[in-house]
């Protein structure tokens, strides 16, 4: 008969404590009508397990990112629970690790050249919320940028060392999501027939809509490509990565999100683009191309000749005339980008080189508008934003955060391609490859929305720079014995 384990002092100590306050707070709550009372108790267990055991807070917080759910507070602020509680617990145990014990962080790490441009970039959100005329909103923004990069950036690179720490992260993941695509996938299809205009009924509460829930799983989809790759043949965990991906390209196309797709398909040609080294080429022909656009589009007013038809630009229900409504310039959620676009230049015109402060567009983009582009979705009930992530860096911090922001993504990649061409082994180079393919998806997905500071998209990113910098320095190593059943 095995010994009933021993309570120390402490652990009675702590029991009669959170007993006594859970019940005040129960109280309190009540007396006072103040239900986010009844949360204390919670938190305060959440701390004193942070502070225990914050290695098992974090892969608990990676399985919570595809499970977790926007919540809006009476006064209009909204989160993410449980992630942002989480992150910002890990995010002061992170700096307090950080403080006390500064060997945490591998040698050059922080002064990697991917490290130091996203910490400027953070630097920059912070000297463009002083600056803000709504400093309120900006320094929001900033806090949660520093809640994503501390977890995920500085954390993970004390935690995601080797072939088994990425393999846990992964399966952390990859669990609650393949679970949450199939249950979405099953209710769109057996519910809802596969209707177009019901895609975004089938995947709440878990996704915000359908971008989101895309977005997230083409961002993913590289992770399990290189997952596969770590199993024997005909092994149970290969079949079902294999059938996973199947399943996953199915639901990005039934989620009718025009950017995931690209996303899938462009990683065909970008992967022969770092094979071949050709980077550095399609990065000066990408700057040459938008430059040339987008000055031919504002010179003389030229961009006035797509202004949409307001009684033939409509919301399609179906995707085929969708798609085909987009190149005519008929489709309204397209054209309504276009709206929200024009505004952004013309907003970035005015304030060219701090912006208005991020979280500010919503706030001052509507007297920039021009009518000739107006749809009939143009009030903008849901209070978002200019649906292009680079749009929003120019807008609201200036054409110094966008450079930043675009030389940091410009980096990742041709640095990136040197890092996969520096490993001296056929795991490490597989791993870059998609960490590459990761970032890829991110930014096609940033093209038509601004997701970066979503818990589905924004810890990926984060994520991939970590880890980039963790081969470049050579803190971390796929190389294994042999392959897993």
């Amino acid at each position: 008969m095995t010994a009933a384990p021993h309570i120390t002092k402490t652990q009675l100590g702590l029991f009669y404590i959170l007993s006594v306050l859970s019940v005040v707070c129960g109280l309190l709550a009540f007396e006072l009508q103040m239900t986010f009372l009844f949360a204390v108790p919670l938190l305060v267990l959440v701390v004193l397990f942070t502070m225990l055991d914050y290695k098992a807070l974090y892969f608990i917080l990676l399985f919570m990112l595809p499970c977790s759910i926007e919540y809006y507070f009476p006064n209009g602020l909204a989160t993410d629970l449980p992630t942002e509680p989480l992150m910002v617990g890990l995010m002061m145990v992170t700096l307090f690790l950080l403080f006390y014990r500064k060997t945490h962080l591998p040698k050059g790490f922080l002064s990697n050249p991917l490290v130091l441009l996203l910490m400027i970039h953070l630097f920059w959100i912070f000297i463009c919320a002083l600056n803000s005329d709504m400093p309120v909103y900006s320094f929001k923004v900033f806090l949660a940028k520093m809640w994503y990069f501390v977890p995920f950036t500085l954390l993970t690179a004390m935690m995601l060392r080797g072939a088994a720490d990425i393999k846990r992260m992964f399966w952390c993941i990859f669990i609650p999501l393949v679970i949450l695509v199939v249950i979405s996938f099953l209710r769109h299809g057996l519910i809802y027939k596969f209707d177009f205009l019901e895609i975004n009924h089938s995947v709440t509460p878990y996704f915000r809509n359908h971008v989101n829930y895309a977005a997230m799983m083409s961002i993913f989809f590289p992770f399990i490509l290189w997952a596969i790759t770590w199993y024997k043949w005909g092994s149970f965990k290969r079949n079902v990565l294999v059938v996973s991906v199947a399943i996953f390209i199915a639901a990005v196309y039934f989620s009718y999100t025009r950017t995931a797709m690209l996303a899938i398909l462009g990683m065909i040609p970008f992967y022969f683009m770092i094979k071949w080294r050709w980077t550095k080429i399609a990065v000066a022909g990408f700057i040459l191309v938008a430059t040339l656009g987008i000055s031919w589009m504002f010179y003389n007013n030229h961009y006035l000749r797509y202004a949409p038809d307001f009684e033939t630009t409509i919301y399609h229900d179906d995707f085929s005339s969708h798609l085909s409504s987009t190149f005519q310039g008929k489709d309204v959620s397209s054209m309504e980008r276009i709206y929200r676009w024009v505004a952004a230049a013309r907003m970035a015109h005015d304030r060219p080189y701090m912006g208005v402060g991020s979280g500010n567009f919503y706030n001052y983009y509507k007297s920039y508008t021009v009518t000739e582009f107006e749809t009939y979705i143009s009030d903008n009930e849901e209070r978002s934003t200019v649906h292009n992530y680079y749009l929003l860096m120019l807008v609201e911090q200036g054409w110094i955060g966008l450079g930043i922001f675009l030389l940091l993504t410009f980096v990742v990649f041709i640095y990136g391609e040197a890092i996969y061409y520096r490993m001296d082994n056929r795991e490490d180079r597989r791993a870059v490859m998609i960490l590459l393919l990761v970032m890829f998806s991110i930014i096609i997905n940033l093209l038509l929305s601004d997701m970066l500071e979503s818990d589905k998209v924004g810890p990926f990113f984060f994520m991939v720079i970590a880890l980039l910098a963790l081969f470049d320095v050579k803190a971390i190593s796929m190389k294994t014995d042999g392959q897993q059943g």
